[in-house]
């Protein structure tokens, strides 16, 4: 008994670390607004977005056409005025993601990028074409620094931790355009082991640098009411 259950757990073992050895990868592509992923398994490209459109489709049933209804009286309770007012508000909460600042966003690809740099991965191909424009001359020129900033930050690591077969990156400022041109691409393979290891590292320190952020608003807001009181006393002593 003793022997089969040592067979059958040297057989789970073996399992386990060949599915652990199998090599899975992703391709991804952003240019033009559009996002393109495949997945990689085996040497194998499965096309997960965009969707390939069916060639063949259903022809659509002949809808009968419906009764026109009457328009109804506007209500009197209606205010359409206020509108754009809540159009407004919901355009002036819309921001980064998670109320992430620009320097959260580079730490974390930094984090990203170092995390993968810790295990072994092999970069297929590393395409960033980017060209900063925007309405406001200065913040445009500051977020190109910053972008160039990173990449020379980055490009040591890359080279120590990644053998990268095809490399292709070129940034440039445009003060006539008013949205910067993005065109990104990056192809890996890596171990299943190894995927499991990546994952833990990145996503602790994508949890840090979230925390972080968030705890950095909540100080804020606390320093503006604070800052606040004193005037508000003032005003009433005033009056």
């Amino acid at each position: 008994m003793c022997l089969t259950a040592l067979i059958v757990i040297g057989i789970i073992a073996l399992i386990i670390f060949l599915i652990m050895m199998i090599p899975v990868g992703a391709d991804i592509g952003y240019a033009d607004g559009q996002l393109s992923l495949s997945a990689k398994v085996m040497g194998i490209f499965l096309q997960l977005l965009p969707k390939e459109e069916d060639v063949e489709k259903k022809p659509k049933k002949e809808k009968k056409p419906k009764k026109e209804k009457k328009p109804k009286k506007p209500k009197k309770e209606e205010t359409p005025a206020e509108e754009p007012e809540k159009e407004e508000e919901g355009k002036k909460k819309k921001g980064l993601p998670l109320g992430l600042t620009i320097d959260d966003l580079l730490d974390l690809v930094k984090a990203v990028f170092k995390g993968l740099g810790k295990f072994r991965i092999w970069v297929d191909r590393f395409l960033l074409h980017y060209i900063a424009a925007g309405k406001d001359p200065y913040k445009t020129a500051v977020t190109f620094g910053k972008i160039n900033a990173t990449l020379c930050a980055l490009a040591p690591i890359c080279r120590k931790k990644f053998k990268c077969r095809d490399t292709d990156v070129y940034t440039d400022i445009n003060f006539a355009e008013e949205k910067p041109f993005i065109e990104f691409g990056l192809g890996f393979h890596i171990r299943i082991g190894t995927l499991f290891a990546v994952a833990n590292a990145i996503i602790f320190r994508a949890l840090w640098i979230i925390i972080r952020s968030k705890t950095r608003q909540l100080f804020d807001k606390i320093r503006g009411k604070l800052e606040r009181k004193p005037e508000e006393a003032l005003a009433e002593t005033e009056q």
